[in-house]
């Protein structure tokens, strides 16, 4: 009886440790550890094509997610284009959001894919979503994602962070923004 109980309290255990690493974005992530977010070389963009051998140094974005901030997105040449700098997100426990902590230096331009997926929560979007909660990522195209960050207030654009995922090209598969009430 007693190792039985023994088992089933580490199998909740267990459970318990993975479902906390999921829900906190922790763990097998190509971005390192939360606490040091990866600086963005100020010359980097990813904007430029390259083969797919391409040295790291020319695409450093080839591959990788990234959480970053923005400051402005556009179109040129029919591709949506963003100006980032690499940020880090933390858990605040106290009212179970995240906090967004902007980093320095200058910003780059990266390049959406023309299929990238766009999704969008609280406050990019609005809250004028019926049936949805704020923090239920939406899909949006790359043109109603342009206009709604430019529609912004600076401050909500400064503190609104984003996860970006990269092709091996370097190109923005896929853009989320980061639920903040």
């Amino acid at each position: 009886m007693h190792a039985s109980r023994h088992r089933a309290t580490s199998r909740l255990t267990t459970f318990a440790a993975f479902t906390a690493l999921a829900l906190t974005g922790c763990g097998g992530t190509t971005e390192g550890p939360a606490a040091t977010p990866a600086p963005v070389p100020a010359t980097a963009t990813a904007t430029a094509p390259t083969t797919p051998a391409a040295p790291a140094a020319e695409n450093p974005f080839a591959g990788t997610k990234r959480f970053v901030t923005t400051d402005r997105a556009w179109t040129e040449g029919g591709l949506t284009k963003l100006s980032v700098r690499s940020a880090e997100k933390k858990v605040n426990t106290r009212f179970d959001t995240w906090e967004i902590v902007p980093g320095t230096g200058e910003f780059v331009t990266v390049t959406l894919a023309k299929d990238a997926r766009v999704l969008l929560t609280v406050p990019i979007r609005g809250d004028d979503t019926p049936g949805t909660s704020g923090g239920e990522p939406l899909p949006t195209s790359q043109t109603e994602f342009v206009t709604l960050l430019t529609q912004l207030d600076p401050g909500t654009r400064e503190g609104a962070g984003f996860d970006l995922s990269f092709d091996g090209e370097g190109r923005v598969t896929k853009v989320q923004s980061l639920y903040k009430p």
